[in-house]
């Protein structure tokens, strides 16, 4: 009951949030903008090798493989992490000291290399007003990254008195890149330049491994929500699920062993919702590595899939746990139909969702 209660209200307001952003959108700039200014289309790199500053609050396995392995192709990068994953409960004690020390590590890194870009992982947790100041003093344009805009745009405010989302940070830098729809004209709101990033993932990670198909259904991702409810279900039906991750009685599993088990099942599921709420849908990282693994993918139906994927054929999709179980069955049933499937999806998030293309484009767009 208390968990329904916290994703009713957590629902309302996001959609108050957002409405709220509409209005003042609307107020200040004039009619609300089509999605399509917010999109880089061409990709004009120039293919020259680039000195790239990298800050990131905390590289997990994610980010390093989607976005710090593909910058390294791009040239060579300069990384500081300043990882506040390690103490969450001292952070910020110690907070402006990491502050200082990844300006150093930028000034020493300036002073010694002629660098093209600042590529940034950063947020109002993790950053003071002294960095975000120093960011206006440099002559190279830098680009803030962000994931989960929909919940956590402004988020909640830490010790400090800042909000831990963008909200209050994202006038600070050249350039805002967020995978949210809905918090692009947040970012206009605040004073920031924002453009939409694509979901990619990088198939020099996420691959083919030639493994035999030994698992019914794979689930790797933490337990919470209603993802329990949706696995217990398809359990209790006779379907046989892997899962690994936080909170399950497998335990973990390593980057390299999601790889391997990826590539040994023959289906992996997948969930879209945001946090605990089940009615708010979002596209994943794992709708892109997972694909590219080579084996079948299915996760929650909703309509930002469609622009990527064509549904049935690439990936397939499900909106009950009745459905989920219908189509799990019938898929381990029709092998040929199902490794169709796979090798549509591998081919579509191979020549179109990349990583690496990805951020060609964006730093194309940076003059770069």
């Amino acid at each position: 009951m208390l968990n329904t209660l916290k994703q009713k209200f957590r629902t309302w307001r996001l959609h108050r949030e957002n409405a709220l952003y509409e209005k003042a959108y609307i107020q200040k700039f004039g009619p609300l903008p089509p999605f399509e200014t917010f999109v880089i289309h061409e990709n004009t790199f120039s293919r020259r090798r680039l000195n790239i500053i990298y800050l990131t609050s905390y590289d997990g396995t994610f980010s390093i493989n989607n976005t710090y392995l593909p910058l390294q192709e791009l040239g060579t990068v300069f990384r500081f992490e300043m990882d506040p994953q390690d103490d969450r409960k001292q952070w910020y004690a110690q907070k402006e000291a990491i502050n200082r020390q990844m300006v150093r590590f930028v000034q020493e890194t300036m002073a010694q290399h002629t660098i093209d870009v600042i590529v940034c992982y950063l947020s109002g947790r993790t950053l003071t007003q002294a960095t975000l100041d120093f960011f206006k003093t440099l002559n190279a344009p830098i680009i803030n990254e962000s994931l989960d805009d929909e919940r956590k745009f402004k988020s909640r405010k830490g010790p400090d008195g800042r909000y831990r989302g963008m909200s209050e940070i994202c006038s600070y830098f050249d350039v805002s890149l967020t995978t949210s729809k809905s918090a692009l004209i947040k970012y206009a709101v605040e004073g920031g330049k924002v453009l939409y990033k694509p979901y990619a993932a990088n198939p020099l990670i996420y691959k083919k491994l030639g493994l035999e198909k030994k698992y019914d259904v794979v689930f790797i991702g933490a337990n919470y929500g209603t993802r329990p409810t949706y696995i217990t279900y398809l359990r209790q039906n006779g379907i046989s699920v892997l899962t690994k991750g936080s909170g399950w009685e497998e335990g973990n599993a390593t980057p390299d062993e999601m790889i391997v088990l990826f590539n040994q099942a023959k289906i992996i599921l997948g969930f879209a919702g945001v946090g605990i709420n089940d009615d708010i849908f979002i596209l994943k990282g794992r709708d892109f590595e997972a694909p590219l693994t080579g084996s079948f993918y299915i996760t929650q139906r909703h309509s930002e899939l469609e622009e990527y994927f064509v549904l049935g054929k690439d990936i397939e999709t499900y909106a009950t746990k009745e459905e989920l179980l219908e189509k799990v069955r019938y898929f381990l049933s029709h092998e040929n139909e199902r490794e169709a499937v796979a090798r549509n999806g591998f081919d579509t998030c191979l020549h179109h969702y990349t990583a690496k293309a990805a951020y060609e484009k964006i730093l194309g767009y940076l003059g770069l």
